[in-house]
């Protein structure tokens, strides 16, 4: 019984695994047809030497464009030797690809009709499947025309100016007949001449260069001349010290000094003295967030006590803007985007103590523009350089030293007199000491007495660790003017220390397709684009 029950287990097992055969053959089958029909379109397959224009789409181009195509290859084979093939087809590539698949056919049509490879061509346009207006051209020629009258930035603008702007409408047909005209006045001629090439070949190559190189040195003598007539300090440069030069001062001008004009800065510098002198309260505006410490507003207390001219003008400014006697942080980010009205203030107070020279603005501009002169004469010379007046390379490296000379003295030229520079001296070793104590963990810095100077001079991001830790409720000392009594805004019992960050974040914190190109290994060049 056993015996006789196996065997037909077994014929079963065996029929089941002839089919699972006969279904991989045929599958291998179906497979190598479809990958032998892809390799041979993509192969080339089927050239012959007496047609030159092959469609391989339905709608490409009708019999009389093909004829009319066909024509045109055989009388630039006929005038100038080319021997150009020009192939449509259907195919997803990008430029590269194009690029190529064109050599590719090049060499593919000298293999099939023994044409010499320096002499011959081909065009190819591959169409994205179901979109005319989509489309990748390439052409690729042999050296002899590569190496002559078509070198390879001019297959890429036969490719950019001539095939591909019909593809764009879908007309293959007024694609390949541009391609093939530009080809043949490109040999015949050579590439196009513009008005730029006739003007380097003529007066670029003769006295432009001499005159381009003279203009510059003038320039470059005129730059040394006013540059040098500059206002210089007398007071040499002092040691950097953390000791104020004086008390009276108000840290708006202070940094109008080390600065050369009014900052935006001054003013929440200004805002911090008069928070020291008690004239105004910071107060939570938005309270802290999951990824934020929030913002402040300000209380307005007393006017009286805002001292001098920069003070009263702040407290003025925020006046303006307040709701009540409370100023919030969005009319707070207003205010600090510039000096607002202290500059006026600061800028009088410059001129009437002598600190600004006379007709800096009008040198500073001669200076600017002879830069901006210098820089055009480099681009419009490395234009004509570039199209075959070598010799003017010289006036195009003095142009360009022209430009940055221009523009670098225009900016480090100074405003000031010499008495303004004299006076900013102190000043400026100030803001260095102030700057480098921030680094130093063995010089202190009296933070409440400083912090409006470190404000308005610009040093909060140097002073950012310690102004954090200073403003940490559990810190043994915090900012004065941050520690705030509790009143209606805050919960009852002790007072309220306002993060730095709630401060800084108010003041401080606003204060065409490509083209490929490329040498084929069989010689010679090509270029392909996409519409």
């Amino acid at each position: 019984m056993d015996v006789i029950s196996a065997a037909p287990r077994r014929r079963i097992s065996n029929h089941r695994a002839a089919a699972v055969l006969i279904a991989l053959c045929a599958a291998f089958y179906l497979v190598g047809c479809s990958d032998a029909s892809t390799s041979d379109d993509a192969a080339f397959e089927g050239l012959t030497p007496g047609q030159r224009v092959y469609d391989r789409t339905d709608n490409s181009l009708n019999s009389l464009q093909a004829a009319d195509i066909e024509r045109l290859l055989d009388n630039l084979k006929s005038e100038t030797g080319a021997d150009v093939i020009a192939y449509v087809r259907e195919l997803d590539a990008d430029s590269d690809d194009t690029l190529d698949q064109v050599e590719e056919l090049q060499q593919r049509w000298v293999s099939a009709t023994g044409v010499d490879q320096d002499i011959a061509g081909a065009i190819l346009i591959n169409r994205e499947p179901g979109k005319l207006d989509e489309a990748r051209a390439g052409i690729f020629l042999g050296t002899t025309y590569d190496d002559g009258n078509v070198p390879r930035d001019e297959q890429e603008a036969i490719v950019e100016q001539a095939l591909i702007p019909p593809l764009r409408d879908g007309d293959v047909a007024g694609s390949l007949t541009a391609g093939i005209d530009r080809l043949g006045s490109d040999i015949r001629n050579g590439r196009p001449v513009t008005a730029l090439d006739r003007f380097a070949e003529g007066s670029g190559s003769t006295w432009l260069p001499w005159a381009g190189s003279g203009i510059a040195l003038l320039g470059l003598l005129v730059v040394a001349s006013v540059f040098r007539g500059r206002a210089k300090p007398t007071v040499s440069q002092q040691s950097p010290t953390t000791v104020r030069p004086d008390q009276a001062t108000d840290a708006a001008y202070a940094t109008a000094l080390v600065h050369r004009s009014a900052q935006p800065s001054g003013v929440p510098g200004t805002v911090l003295a008069l928070a020291a002198a008690e004239a105004l309260t910071f107060e939570q505006d938005k309270k802290p967030g999951r990824f934020d410490k929030g913002t402040v507003s300000i209380r307005l207390l007393d006017r009286t006590r805002a001292r001098g001219e920069v003070q009263q003008t702040v407290w003025s400014m925020l006046a303006a803007r307040a709701v009540g006697d409370v100023v919030p942080g969005e009319e707070l980010k207003k205010i600090s985007r510039g000096p607002g009205a202290t500059k006026e203030l600061v800028e009088a107070r410059l001129r009437s103590s002598g600190f600004v020279a006379d007709g800096t603005a009008q040198r500073r501009a001669v200076l600017a523009g002879l830069g901006v002169l210098g820089g055009a004469a480099a681009i419009g010379g490395i234009a004509v350089a570039t199209s075959g007046a070598p010799t003017l390379w010289f006036a195009v490296v003095l142009s360009a030293v022209l430009f940055v000379a221009g523009l670098s003295t225009a900016i480090a030229y100074s405003r000031f007199s010499v008495a303004g520079l004299d006076a900013a001296r102190p000043w400026e070793a100030y803001r260095d000491g102030v700057k480098q104590a921030a680094k130093d963990a063995d010089e202190s810095v009296d933070l409440n007495a400083a912090l409006p100077d470190i404000i308005a001079l610009g040093l909060a991001p140097s002073f950012r660790k310690q102004l954090d830790a200073a403003t940490d409720p559990a810190s043994d000392s915090p900012l004065e003017v941050f520690t705030s009594p509790a009143g209606a805004n805050y919960a009852a019992g002790g007072p309220v220390v306002l993060p730095w960050a709630a401060f800084s974040g108010v003041f401080v914190s606003s204060s065409s397709g490509s083209v490929a190109s490329g040498g084929g290994a069989g010689g010679g060049g090509g270029a392909a684009g996409s519409t």
